[in-house]
């Protein structure tokens, strides 16, 4: 059954429990993207500190790169592109 357009934008909201792993975090805002995506949404929010979260500095500064350079910031993009 085809939908008529409505001319709004469907969004999705992560909620998520960000952690010391920045591999994780991805994993979890990649796989968002596309259930986001599978759902109808053309956007999706994420919280501010989605990638890391961790109030040791020096553990953290570890996981710190510029976005270019980031391994995570380039899967996430990845995932967003493929998910539309």
């Amino acid at each position: 059954m085809a939908t008529e357009p409505t001319g709004k934008t469907r969004i999705a909201l992560l909620q998520m429990t960000s952690g010391l792993d920045p591999q994780a975090n991805c994993d979890t805002i990649s796989a968002a993207a596309h259930e986001a995506a599978g759902n109808g949404a053309t956007m999706l929010f994420t919280p501010e500190m989605a990638g890391l979260i961790d109030r040791d500095r020096s553990r953290a500064s570890a996981s710190i790169l510029p976005e270019g350079d980031s391994p995570h910031v380039a899967a996430v993009a990845a995932a967003a592109r493929e998910a539309g």
